[in-house]
């Protein structure tokens, strides 16, 4: 019984040590917030990727989203993501999901 518990120890530790790790989701944040790097985002820095955001969508730049280009930026935002899905399949790090409709 001590060797079977002692090799599911073993075998669980192993398939643990080879899965992906969690990014660090706080570091992340600073890095894509924190443009002056003083370990604290203002608002304005919070707000400028928002700002960056939406000039990309609105494609006609006019200062406002009607429906087909926030319908442009979602299919894009789509198109991304299914690649982001794909590469992360071949590279063994996500399991393959079902189709989307």
């Amino acid at each position: 019984m001590k060797k079977v518990i002692l090799a599911l120890a073993v075998a669980s530790s192993s398939a643990i040590a080879q899965q992906p790790q969690m990014p660090d989701l706080d570091e992340i944040f600073f890095k894509q917030f924190d443009t002056n790097q003083d370990s604290m985002v203002s608002k304005d820095e919070f707000l400028k990727p928002t700002e960056a955001q939406f000039d990309h969508m609105d494609k006609d730049k006019n200062g406002a989203l009607d429906k087909a280009e926030v319908k442009a930026f979602n299919a894009e935002m789509q198109q991304r993501v299914m690649e982001l899905q794909k590469r992360m399949q071949q590279q063994g790090g996500m399991p393959q999901s079902a189709p989307h409709r």
